[in-house]
């Protein structure tokens, strides 16, 4: 943070595990799935951390960023339903509303890849739910059969 140095590193993904925002199941009980990916790119600041900045090498906090460079044709979202704290654990129930078509360029600010024009129109056509608690239960998928809709 003092000096200004920016470290880029990139990862190769099959799916993106993203959080429930805890505001969500707090007040609403429902959230829209661009405010779980919005809290997901959000810059965190890691203060106290140990991070030595490899420009000026000094001992220094640091503020982390996701962002996407490359979008996939088939983009798979793992919403994390299971909420653990040093206090409790428990599944959340928070309803979570999905477009018709969802836009994902805007979370691939810094990326001028081909894949980006692309990102504006992915649809869902496939889920996975979990019924039960968190000592046991099924996961029961639905997939839009392409062919009839």
């Amino acid at each position: 943070m003092k000096c200004g140095f920016k470290s880029y590193t990139f990862d190769n993904y099959l799916n993106v595990s993203i959080s429930i925002p805890r505001s969500a199941v707090r007040y609403t009980g429902k959230v829209r799935v661009q405010e779980c990916i919005d809290n997901w790119v959000a810059p965190e600041s890691m203060d106290k951390c140990g991070y030595k900045c490899s420009k000026c090498k000094a001992v220094d906090n640091m503020q982390k960023e996701f962002t996407f460079f490359r979008f996939p044709k088939v983009l798979v979202i793992h919403l994390k339903r299971f909420y653990n704290s040093t206090m409790r654990r428990e599944k959340l129930g928070t309803m979570v509303s999905i477009p018709q078509t969802l836009d994902m360029t805007p979370y691939a600010k810094y990326s001028n890849h081909p894949s980006v024009k692309g990102a504006k129109n992915y649809q869902l056509y496939g889920m996975s739910h979990h019924s039960g608690t968190l000592n046991g239960g099924h996961y029961v998928g639905e997939v839009q059969n392409l062919d009839n809709g």
